[in-house]
């Protein structure tokens, strides 16, 4: 994100990350992209470990995920899965078809492309790769595209990468991923943060879809494209979305983006209003309060009982009232503690003094009686948890260092992207110390003979496109299908052999795809 004093004039201030999978082959190995729902052929399992980089640093979300311990269990095909994928050979050349795409649409958004194609490894050890590191290579900056106002939006680069082995199934101390998505090209595509309102982050993320299916050469459907936002408002910080995969709710991402970080300044004003500082908080400790509710009769609790299982709760100074304040519709404070026990001390969540405690089977004598235990005075809030004896001091930990964290205000961090537009934390941001070179693939130089005939083949634009189809005698309605179809290209070449433009358009919109039914 720019400078807080350049964009302090503005209620928000956004960039946009797009991820388009392409339509050819493996990033670095001839597998095919395809996908199986079925059973698998083969599985087997791993353990990844976070290492330095060449800076001599372990990058800060490796870290995290690292010290959850995870095993992982990778399903795979004999059809789409390699020795590469399963990371017990080194990468193949990069796939020519994919790189041209990724050329393409550099030019498309008037870039500088490099004179040498650089492949870097990206640490990422959630599993989600089985080496450990993502491979991608940075192939243009700079440039801009044109919204349909005019506004111009600038970009910052476009990288091409591999995509992610997916995950089928996620328990406590395991994750099961398929592989078959594994090694899938991606365009990744970034732009300035020149983005000031949550409508012209969707229209944004719309024209930048554009520019990826112009091309001919991009997967379609749930999943295959995937949009992280960075955003922040004046006094916040900048908060990484990811995975916001509905086109229509970007704007309503923002907003809610916006009132998270809106209402955390206001809590943060408030506590520093009443004096609290963080020694005040920090300075608490945690308390095993297993032994009075070992009476309670509630399901949860007795559930935890049978299992072994604790209970530890923390005073939280001046927080009555503040942990059931609302962040986003449906969220609260709480939640935002609650959060960061899962992804940081593996639990399933908090309980807290703003909520009715009732509803989880503990009484109000009850209530009072851990209150006291923990001398809360009536400003005072309290937190529990419950769980395994280290999971719980852990989370008791996590808790406080959140809370004294709202006095910082907003807290830079990637979130995950929650159905219906807002979201919970995942990790924290990304640092430089996970990107270093690929040590098994050479540089790949980008000659200009290469760029030029790319430039004399560039596609047209969504509405040329439409205007020329409707020129040649398309009906408006097929013109408008046919405008971002993956065989728009090929639809363009038969207009200019002679087809009738109503039977090819009729032919690869309608008549193939009953033929393949």
């Amino acid at each position: 994100m720019g400078n807080e004093n350049d964009h302090a004039q503005h209620d928000v201030t956004c960039g946009l990350e797009v991820h388009q999978q392409l339509d050819t082959g493996k990033l670095f190995s001839r597998c095919p992209t395809t996908m199986r729902e079925d059973q698998p052929d083969f599985t087997f399992n791993r353990k990844i470990h976070a290492v330095a980089s060449e800076l001599g640093k372990i990058d800060p979300a490796a870290a995290e995920a690292a010290r959850k311990k995870q095993t992982f269990v990778y399903q795979g095909f004999h059809e789409n899965t390699s020795l590469v994928e399963e990371d017990e050979e080194p990468p193949q050349p990069l796939d020519e078809d994919a790189l041209d795409v990724a050329l393409e649409v550099s030019l498309l958004g008037n870039a500088t492309i490099v004179d040498q194609a650089i492949v870097m490894r990206k640490t990422v050890v959630d599993g989600s790769n089985t080496s450990g590191f993502q491979r991608t290579i940075h192939l243009s900056f700079g440039g801009h595209i044109t919204l349909y106002d005019g506004t111009k939006i600038g970009l910052l680069g476009l990288a091409v990468e591999e995509d992610s082995a997916r995950p089928v199934e996620r328990k406590d101390h395991e994750v099961i991923y398929r592989l078959d998505r594994l090694g899938f090209p991606l365009i990744e595509l970034s732009t300035q943060p020149d983005i000031h309102s949550p409508e012209q982050a969707k229209q944004t993320a719309i024209k930048l879809g554009e520019i990826m299916r112009i091309t001919g050469k991009v997967k379609r459907g749930l999943g295959t494209i995937r949009q992280d936002i960075n955003i922040s408002v004046p006094g916040g910080a900048r908060v990484e979305l990811k995975g916001v995969q509905e086109l229509d709710l970007i704007d309503e991402y923002v907003r809610r983006e916006m009132q998270r970080q809106n209402v955390l300044l206001q809590i943060k004003a408030e506590l520093l209003k009443e004096g609290l500082t963080k020694d005040k908080i920090l300075s608490h400790a945690g308390m095993d309060i297993t032994g009075v509710l070992k009476k309670n009769t509630g399901k949860m609790i007795q559930t935890a009982m049978q299992k072994g299982h604790v209970i530890h709760a923390i005073r939280l100074p001046h927080m009555h009232g503040k942990m059931g304040r609302e962040v986003q519709p449906g969220r609260r404070i709480g939640s935002e503690v609650s959060s960061y026990v899962k992804a940081r001390a593996g639990l399933q969540g908090l309980l807290h003094g703003d909520e009715q405690l009732s509803n989880y089977g503990i009484t109000d004598a009850e209530v009072r009686l851990v209150r006291g235990l923990l001398n809360a005075a009536p400003e005072d809030g309290f937190a529990m948890v419950i769980g395994e004896a280290v999971k719980a001091e852990h989370a008791i930990d996590v808790i406080k260092h959140r809370v004294a964290q709202l006095l910082d205000g907003v807290p830079g961090e990637t979130r995950n992207a929650l159905e219906g537009g807002n979201s919970e934390y995942s990790r924290p941001l990304p640092g430089a110390a996970r990107m270093y070179p690929e040590t098994d693939i050479p540089e790949i130089p980008i000659t200009n003979e290469r760029l030029e005939k790319l430039k004399k083949n560039l596609p047209k634009w969504a509405a040329e496109r439409k205007k020329y189809y409707i020129q040649k005698g398309l009906s408006e309605k097929l013109a408008e299908e046919m405008k971002l179809d993956n065989r728009a290209r090929f639809f363009g070449r038969m207009i200019e052999k002679g087809y009738d433009p109503t039977t090819a358009a009729t032919l690869l919109l309608s008549t193939l795809n009953i033929v393949r039914k």
